[in-house]
């Protein structure tokens, strides 16, 4: 039973350390040319850019747009017509 215990916890500890480790490899760098105190990472290919707010704007109105990590890039997600993926300007 000793063996067992010891057997299964060796199981469940390297379970642990592998879902870290893809954890952590699947996120993605913050996007070129956002500060970090703008960024609001949704999950590990998506987020929202804070921009800064609008003349006789609602203060309780969060304006910015949503990031997506497409094709081994950074794409602004622009909803104009439809959703399409926008290449960053570097």
């Amino acid at each position: 039973m000793k063996a067992f215990l010891t057997i299964a916890a060796l199981c469940v500890l390297g379970l642990a350390t592998s879902l870290a480790v893809v954890g952590q490899e699947q996120r993605q760098p913050i996007p070129p040319g956002v500060a970090e105190t703008n960024w609001i990472p949704i999950g590990d290919k998506v987020g929202f850019v804070i921009t800064p707010a609008v003349a006789n704007h609602d203060p309780t109105v969060l304006a910015g747009y949503f990031l997506a990590w497409h094709e081994n890039a950074w794409k602004r997600i622009d909803s104009e017509g439809g959703f399409r993926f926008q290449p960053l300007k570097k």
